[in-house]
């Protein structure tokens, strides 16, 4: 299933978020494929992926660090399908 994540960030920059979500790019690549990320202004991002292991990605969005660093950071990730 292809899917877009439109990723809102309130409380950190563009760079700053890009950086966390490069560290766990190993583990994503266990679930996702052909993945593409657009900056959109400071404060934005557009995900394209398609979803090869959707149980495997929904426990890796509640993993701790990752829940954690959202929080901290106001982010807001709504996904659609295109």
């Amino acid at each position: 299933m292809k899917v877009m994540a439109r990723v809102t960030i309130s409380g950190c920059v563009y760079e700053e978020w890009k950086a966390f979500y490069d560290s766990y790019q190993a583990d994503r690549a266990r679930f996702i494929k052909n993945e593409t990320v657009l900056q959109q202004g400071d404060h934005a991002a557009e995900v394209v992926f398609e979803i090869t292991d959707l149980e495997g990605l929904k426990d890796l969005s509640q993993r701790g660090d990752i829940l954690d660093f959202e929080a901290k950071n106001s982010i807001v990730v709504e996904i659609e399908p295109i």
